[in-house]
Protein backbone atom coordinates (compact mmCIF):
# COMPACT_ATOMS: atom_id res chain seq x y z
CA UNK A 1 0.00 0.00 0.00
CA UNK A 2 1.19 3.61 -0.49
CA UNK A 3 1.93 4.10 3.23
CA UNK A 4 4.31 1.11 3.29
CA UNK A 5 1.87 -1.25 5.00
CA UNK A 6 0.37 -4.46 3.65
CA UNK A 7 -3.26 -5.48 3.36
CA UNK A 8 -4.10 -9.17 3.69
CA UNK A 9 -7.52 -9.82 2.19
CA UNK A 10 -9.64 -12.94 2.35
CA UNK A 11 -9.96 -14.60 -1.06
CA UNK A 12 -12.89 -16.86 -0.14
CA UNK A 13 -16.33 -16.27 -1.63
CA UNK A 14 -18.31 -15.80 0.52
CA UNK A 15 -15.67 -14.33 2.85
CA UNK A 16 -14.76 -16.50 5.81
CA UNK A 17 -12.02 -14.39 7.36
CA UNK A 18 -11.18 -10.81 8.22
CA UNK A 19 -9.07 -8.30 6.32
CA UNK A 20 -5.89 -7.26 8.13
CA UNK A 21 -3.52 -4.34 7.86
CA UNK A 22 0.10 -5.39 8.35
CA UNK A 23 3.04 -3.06 8.82
CA UNK A 24 6.22 -3.91 6.93
CA UNK A 25 8.07 -4.63 10.19
CA UNK A 26 5.37 -7.14 11.21
CA UNK A 27 5.96 -9.04 7.96
CA UNK A 28 9.72 -9.01 8.53
CA UNK A 29 9.32 -10.45 12.02
CA UNK A 30 6.96 -13.21 10.90
CA UNK A 31 9.21 -14.10 7.95
CA UNK A 32 12.26 -14.76 10.14
CA UNK A 33 13.68 -18.28 10.12
CA UNK A 34 12.87 -20.05 13.40
CA UNK A 35 16.49 -20.10 14.56
CA UNK A 36 17.02 -16.41 13.81
CA UNK A 37 13.78 -15.50 15.56
CA UNK A 38 14.82 -17.36 18.72
CA UNK A 39 18.28 -15.76 18.71
CA UNK A 40 16.82 -12.30 18.10
CA UNK A 41 14.37 -12.60 21.00
CA UNK A 42 17.14 -13.76 23.33
CA UNK A 43 19.19 -10.68 22.39
CA UNK A 44 16.24 -8.29 22.56
CA UNK A 45 15.47 -9.17 26.18
CA UNK A 46 19.01 -10.13 27.28
CA UNK A 47 17.82 -13.56 28.43
CA UNK A 48 19.92 -15.76 30.69
CA UNK A 49 20.23 -19.57 30.90
CA UNK A 50 19.20 -19.78 27.28
CA UNK A 51 18.21 -23.10 25.77
CA UNK A 52 20.65 -24.60 23.23
CA UNK A 53 19.27 -24.58 19.71
CA UNK A 54 17.33 -27.74 18.93
CA UNK A 55 14.84 -28.96 16.38
CA UNK A 56 11.93 -26.51 16.10
CA UNK A 57 8.98 -27.27 18.38
CA UNK A 58 5.56 -25.66 18.60
CA UNK A 59 6.55 -24.28 22.02
CA UNK A 60 10.19 -23.69 22.85
CA UNK A 61 11.81 -22.32 26.03
CA UNK A 62 13.89 -19.22 25.29
CA UNK A 63 15.58 -18.49 28.59
CA UNK A 64 15.15 -16.45 31.76
CA UNK A 65 14.50 -12.73 32.05
CA UNK A 66 16.37 -11.60 35.16
CA UNK A 67 14.69 -9.10 37.44
CA UNK A 68 17.90 -9.11 39.42
CA UNK A 69 20.89 -11.43 39.42
CA UNK A 70 19.69 -15.03 39.41
CA UNK A 71 16.04 -14.11 40.01
CA UNK A 72 13.67 -13.99 37.08
CA UNK A 73 11.00 -15.76 35.07
CA UNK A 74 11.00 -18.05 32.04
CA UNK A 75 10.05 -17.01 28.51
CA UNK A 76 8.65 -19.39 25.90
CA UNK A 77 8.03 -18.97 22.19
CA UNK A 78 4.86 -20.53 20.79
CA UNK A 79 4.47 -20.87 17.01
CA UNK A 80 1.28 -22.49 15.78
CA UNK A 81 1.40 -24.42 12.50
CA UNK A 82 -0.73 -23.23 9.56
CA UNK A 83 -2.90 -21.15 11.84
CA UNK A 84 -4.01 -24.12 13.98
CA UNK A 85 -4.19 -23.13 17.68
CA UNK A 86 -1.65 -24.60 20.07
CA UNK A 87 -2.89 -27.55 22.10
CA UNK A 88 -2.55 -28.22 25.82
CA UNK A 89 0.07 -30.87 25.05
CA UNK A 90 2.12 -28.33 23.08
CA UNK A 91 2.16 -26.02 26.10
CA UNK A 92 3.14 -28.76 28.56
CA UNK A 93 6.64 -27.22 29.08
CA UNK A 94 4.96 -23.98 30.15
CA UNK A 95 2.61 -25.66 32.63
CA UNK A 96 5.47 -27.74 34.06
CA UNK A 97 7.54 -24.64 34.81
CA UNK A 98 6.87 -23.18 38.28
CA UNK A 99 6.36 -19.50 38.99
CA UNK A 100 5.43 -16.62 36.70
CA UNK A 101 6.37 -17.02 33.02
CA UNK A 102 5.73 -15.45 29.64
CA UNK A 103 4.54 -17.06 26.41
CA UNK A 104 5.29 -15.14 23.21
CA UNK A 105 3.05 -15.90 20.23
CA UNK A 106 2.84 -14.58 16.68
CA UNK A 107 -0.92 -13.93 16.55
CA UNK A 108 -3.93 -14.01 18.84
CA UNK A 109 -5.43 -17.09 17.16
CA UNK A 110 -2.44 -19.20 18.27
CA UNK A 111 -4.09 -19.83 21.66
CA UNK A 112 -7.84 -20.26 22.11
CA UNK A 113 -9.75 -18.56 24.93
CA UNK A 114 -10.04 -21.68 27.10
CA UNK A 115 -6.31 -22.36 27.00
CA UNK A 116 -5.53 -18.68 27.53
CA UNK A 117 -7.67 -18.76 30.68
CA UNK A 118 -5.82 -21.84 31.96
CA UNK A 119 -2.49 -20.14 31.34
CA UNK A 120 -3.62 -17.09 33.29
CA UNK A 121 -4.64 -19.29 36.22
CA UNK A 122 -1.16 -20.84 36.10
CA UNK A 123 0.51 -17.36 36.31
CA UNK A 124 1.58 -17.51 32.66
CA UNK A 125 1.12 -14.28 30.68
CA UNK A 126 0.63 -14.36 26.89
CA UNK A 127 2.24 -11.64 24.73
CA UNK A 128 1.89 -11.00 21.00
CA UNK A 129 5.28 -10.53 19.33
CA UNK A 130 4.12 -7.36 17.61
CA UNK A 131 3.19 -5.85 20.99
CA UNK A 132 6.63 -6.29 22.53
CA UNK A 133 9.28 -6.20 19.77
CA UNK A 134 10.02 -4.10 16.68
CA UNK A 135 12.27 -4.67 13.70
CA UNK A 136 15.81 -3.37 14.10
CA UNK A 137 18.15 -3.33 11.11
CA UNK A 138 21.22 -3.86 13.28
CA UNK A 139 20.08 -6.43 15.84
CA UNK A 140 17.06 -7.85 13.93
CA UNK A 141 14.67 -7.25 16.85
CA UNK A 142 14.58 -4.87 19.79
CA UNK A 143 12.13 -4.44 22.65
CA UNK A 144 9.27 -2.15 21.65
CA UNK A 145 9.27 -0.55 25.11
CA UNK A 146 11.34 -0.85 28.28
CA UNK A 147 11.13 -4.55 29.28
CA UNK A 148 10.37 -3.46 32.85
CA UNK A 149 7.19 -1.88 31.48
CA UNK A 150 6.34 -4.80 29.19
CA UNK A 151 6.77 -7.40 31.94
CA UNK A 152 5.59 -5.25 34.84
CA UNK A 153 2.80 -7.63 35.94
CA UNK A 154 5.15 -10.63 35.96
CA UNK A 155 7.90 -8.73 37.77
CA UNK A 156 5.40 -7.79 40.48
CA UNK A 157 4.83 -11.51 41.15
CA UNK A 158 8.51 -12.25 41.75
CA UNK A 159 9.70 -12.90 45.34
CA UNK A 160 10.98 -9.73 46.96
CA UNK A 161 9.46 -7.44 44.36
CA UNK A 162 7.62 -5.53 47.11
CA UNK A 163 10.97 -4.77 48.70
CA UNK A 164 12.23 -3.01 45.59
CA UNK A 165 11.83 0.73 45.30
CA UNK A 166 9.01 1.44 42.88
CA UNK A 167 9.36 4.18 40.32
CA UNK A 168 7.92 7.49 41.46
CA UNK A 169 5.25 9.19 39.35
CA UNK A 170 6.59 11.77 36.91
CA UNK A 171 4.35 14.47 38.40
CA UNK A 172 3.75 15.22 42.08
CA UNK A 173 0.01 15.55 42.59
CA UNK A 174 -1.69 16.43 45.88
CA UNK A 175 -2.94 13.39 47.82
CA UNK A 176 -6.42 12.34 46.75
CA UNK A 177 -6.21 13.88 43.28
CA UNK A 178 -8.76 12.23 40.98
CA UNK A 179 -8.88 11.95 37.21
CA UNK A 180 -11.74 14.44 37.05
CA UNK A 181 -9.29 17.21 38.00
CA UNK A 182 -6.81 16.29 35.23
CA UNK A 183 -6.80 17.87 31.78
CA UNK A 184 -4.79 16.78 28.73
CA UNK A 185 -4.68 19.27 25.85
CA UNK A 186 -2.80 18.45 22.66
CA UNK A 187 -0.82 21.34 21.20
CA UNK A 188 0.27 19.34 18.16
CA UNK A 189 0.94 15.77 17.04
CA UNK A 190 3.97 15.34 19.30
CA UNK A 191 3.08 17.27 22.47
CA UNK A 192 0.29 17.60 25.00
CA UNK A 193 -0.01 19.76 28.09
CA UNK A 194 -1.08 18.06 31.30
CA UNK A 195 -2.84 20.31 33.80
CA UNK A 196 -3.66 19.28 37.36
CA UNK A 197 -3.87 20.94 40.78
CA UNK A 198 -0.52 22.70 41.19
CA UNK A 199 0.96 21.08 38.06
CA UNK A 200 1.51 22.19 34.46
CA UNK A 201 3.60 19.79 32.39
CA UNK A 202 4.40 19.51 28.68
CA UNK A 203 4.53 15.82 27.73
CA UNK A 204 6.13 14.24 24.63
CA UNK A 205 5.88 10.55 23.63
CA UNK A 206 9.26 9.67 25.19
CA UNK A 207 8.25 11.24 28.52
CA UNK A 208 5.43 8.77 28.99
CA UNK A 209 6.96 5.61 27.48
CA UNK A 210 5.18 5.83 24.13
CA UNK A 211 8.19 6.42 21.88
CA UNK A 212 10.23 3.93 19.88
CA UNK A 213 13.49 3.50 21.80
CA UNK A 214 15.40 3.18 18.55
CA UNK A 215 14.05 6.14 16.58
CA UNK A 216 12.41 8.29 19.23
CA UNK A 217 9.25 8.47 17.13
CA UNK A 218 5.78 8.09 18.60
CA UNK A 219 4.40 4.55 18.63
CA UNK A 220 0.81 3.43 18.00
CA UNK A 221 -0.46 3.90 21.60
CA UNK A 222 0.39 7.62 21.30
CA UNK A 223 -1.48 7.74 17.99
CA UNK A 224 -4.42 6.07 19.71
CA UNK A 225 -4.35 8.75 22.43
CA UNK A 226 -4.30 11.47 19.75
CA UNK A 227 -7.30 9.88 18.06
CA UNK A 228 -9.03 9.69 21.46
CA UNK A 229 -8.42 13.43 21.90
CA UNK A 230 -9.66 14.08 18.37
CA UNK A 231 -12.92 12.37 19.39
CA UNK A 232 -13.15 14.47 22.60
CA UNK A 233 -12.51 11.54 24.92
CA UNK A 234 -15.34 9.28 23.75
CA UNK A 235 -14.64 6.70 21.07
CA UNK A 236 -16.01 3.26 20.09
CA UNK A 237 -14.03 0.41 21.64
CA UNK A 238 -13.02 -0.88 18.21
CA UNK A 239 -11.23 -4.14 17.46
CA UNK A 240 -8.47 -6.01 19.27
CA UNK A 241 -5.53 -3.86 18.19
CA UNK A 242 -7.21 -0.66 19.40
CA UNK A 243 -8.06 -2.34 22.70
CA UNK A 244 -4.39 -3.21 23.22
CA UNK A 245 -3.40 0.39 22.65
CA UNK A 246 -6.05 1.62 25.09
CA UNK A 247 -4.77 -0.74 27.79
CA UNK A 248 -1.21 0.47 27.33
CA UNK A 249 -2.30 4.12 27.38
CA UNK A 250 -4.21 3.54 30.63
CA UNK A 251 -1.19 1.90 32.24
CA UNK A 252 1.19 4.66 31.19
CA UNK A 253 -1.12 7.47 32.31
CA UNK A 254 -1.57 5.80 35.70
CA UNK A 255 2.18 5.33 36.11
CA UNK A 256 2.87 8.92 35.01
CA UNK A 257 0.41 10.49 37.46
CA UNK A 258 0.43 7.96 40.28
CA UNK A 259 -3.38 7.68 40.14
CA UNK A 260 -4.10 3.95 40.34
CA UNK A 261 -7.68 4.11 39.02
CA UNK A 262 -8.08 3.35 35.30
CA UNK A 263 -8.36 6.74 33.57
CA UNK A 264 -10.51 5.38 30.71
CA UNK A 265 -13.72 3.45 31.31
CA UNK A 266 -15.85 1.28 29.03
CA UNK A 267 -19.26 2.90 28.69
CA UNK A 268 -21.71 0.85 26.61
CA UNK A 269 -19.18 -0.09 23.93
CA UNK A 270 -17.36 3.24 23.99
CA UNK A 271 -14.15 4.26 25.73
CA UNK A 272 -14.86 7.30 27.92
CA UNK A 273 -12.18 9.48 29.50
CA UNK A 274 -12.49 10.19 33.22
CA UNK A 275 -10.31 13.24 32.62
CA UNK A 276 -10.81 16.20 30.30
CA UNK A 277 -9.05 15.79 26.97
CA UNK A 278 -8.80 18.42 24.25
CA UNK A 279 -7.72 17.77 20.67
CA UNK A 280 -8.09 21.36 19.52
CA UNK A 281 -4.40 21.65 18.67
CA UNK A 282 -4.69 18.58 16.46
CA UNK A 283 -7.63 20.02 14.56
CA UNK A 284 -5.68 23.21 13.87
CA UNK A 285 -2.38 21.55 13.04
CA UNK A 286 -3.45 18.53 11.01
CA UNK A 287 -6.63 19.63 9.27
CA UNK A 288 -7.33 17.42 6.29
CA UNK A 289 -4.53 14.95 7.05
CA UNK A 290 -5.36 11.28 6.77
CA UNK A 291 -5.31 9.70 10.24
CA UNK A 292 -5.24 6.05 11.26
CA UNK A 293 -8.70 4.70 12.02
CA UNK A 294 -8.49 2.91 15.37
CA UNK A 295 -12.20 2.18 15.36
CA UNK A 296 -12.36 0.11 12.17
CA UNK A 297 -8.78 -1.18 11.76
CA UNK A 298 -7.73 -4.48 13.30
Amino acid sequence: MPDGSYRAECGDVPRRCNTFRLEKDEVRILALHHGRLVAALIRAFDLQDTTPRSAPAFVQPLGRYDVRSGVGFALFLGLAERGNPLRFADLAPVFRTPGPRAVLISNASSIDLDLASRLTEAEARVFLLDDIVVWDQRTTLTARFDPKVIFRDLIAKMPGSDDDETASPAVALPPGTSWSSIQIAFENDELFNLSAPGVQRAVAPADIGMADKRTGKARLPWEWLRSFAFHNGRMPVGKSSAQKHKQFVSERLSAFTGIAEDPIEDDSGHYLAKFRIDGGGLRQGVAGRSRRNFVDDD
